[in-house]
């Protein structure tokens, strides 16, 4: 009986563990992501534009948190991977509540442009 409950343990622990997705507060995963072909997501800098200007992760593009969700491109599907990131999570933690708030269910906050180790545009 305790081998049949260990197995089942690390058999659901293993299907966790490959379900379990990307959350993107990574610098590594995100990096992956945005040096990848994939085309399916979101990269937003949620910053003002003076900010954003002022420097930003490559790949990003610019809407104010204050301007959410209403500033999304026509059409975006309430699962498509956002993530999101602003100067010090502030911001993006906002950014993230009013997505989801919205219904969109995919919605990953990066924090602060600070956890960025690469080269800014």
């Amino acid at each position: 009986m305790k081998k049949i409950l260990i197995l089942m343990l690390m058999s659901f622990i293993t299907a966790a563990s490959l379900s379990a997705e990307a959350n993107y507060r990574n610098f590594d995963e995100l990096k992956a992501l945005l040096e990848s072909d994939a085309d399916d997501y979101l990269f937003l800098d949620v910053r003002t534009g003076p900010e954003y200007g002022a420097g930003h992760i490559p790949g990003a593009e610019n809407i104010s948190y204050n301007l959410l969700p209403g500033a999304l491109p026509e059409g975006t599907e309430k699962d498509k991977t956002i993530i999101v990131y602003c100067r010090s999570g502030n911001r993006s933690g906002t950014a993230k509540r009013l997505l989801e708030k919205a219904g969109y269910t995919n919605v990953h906050d990066f924090g602060g442009i600070s956890r960025w180790k690469g080269d800014l545009e």
